[in-house]
């Protein structure tokens, strides 16, 4: 299996969690590659696309949704999403205004199968080792759902 992870970033968070995981699917044997969404990524000879965006401004970051509508909307692919973002420190009502504001921006340009969505709490200035932990997790859950063909939804941070 070849996984693509593709992320933008601003101040590095989402680059961390998009390594984390890739680090982790390696363990697996899991052929990765990992490509800032702003270098162009070819993805034609990806099993599955693993998407991360950091939440600027009210919505993701533009150019993961550009790459999405430059391709297709992912037509044909397997897509893991993955946010960072601060409402996920606002208990149910963060997940609820994530869910209908963040993650319906991700999704709507899709046209692929979405297999996994989820939301991590993101970090200012310091790194979060939970985060960091919970993207090890999703990671490993991500890819016994790949090989079993099945899909993991919505998931927000513990």
């Amino acid at each position: 299996m070849r996984a693509c992870i593709i992320y933008a970033t601003r101040r590095g968070s989402t680059r961390r969690v998009a390594e984390v995981i890739a680090e982790e699917l390696e363990k697996m044997n899991v052929e990765m590659k990992l490509m800032d969404v702003n270098k162009n990524p070819r993805v034609e000879d990806c099993d599955i696309l693993i998407l991360g965006a950091p939440v600027y401004y009210e919505k993701p970051l533009p150019e993961i949704r550009r790459f999405v509508e430059l391709h297709n909307g992912l037509r044909g692919k397997r897509v893991a999403l993955f946010l960072l973002c601060i409402a996920e420190k606002f208990g149910n009502a963060g997940r609820r205004y994530t869910e209908g504001r963040y993650i319906r921006l991700m999704v709507e340009s899709i046209a692929g199968e979405i297999v996994a969505q989820k939301v991590f709490e993101g970090w200012v200035f310091k790194e979060s080792p939970k985060t960091i932990e919970e993207a090890k997790d999703w990671a490993r859950r991500l890819f016994r759902a790949a090989v079993e063909r099945k899909g993991l939804g919505l998931e927000h941070s513990d």
